[in-house]
């Protein structure tokens, strides 16, 4: 018979995972307030040099320091 505390655990822990995720990606700046430079072209182009500049690593820190980036480049 299973136990239904190991099960509801399991569960909170999917859907503090999912949260934490959802909350992660809603914090990416998408925007830009100057109309010649809020196209998708400079987003990328923008965002590779972020990513370049601050690798992926294991424990995910690499996340808050490329909004950083994207950020002083002014999208918001």
């Amino acid at each position: 018979m299973p136990n239904k505390f190991g099960a509801s655990a399991i569960q909170v822990g999917c859907s503090l995972l999912l949260s934490v995720m959802l909350f992660a990606c809603g914090g990416f700046p998408t925007t830009h307030p100057d109309p010649a430079k809020n196209n998708s072209t400079n987003y990328k182009n923008d965002l590779k040099d972020c990513a370049q500049a601050y690798p992926e690593t294991p424990d995910g820190v690499y996340l808050k320091s490329r909004i950083a980036c994207l950020q002083l480049k002014g999208w918001r």
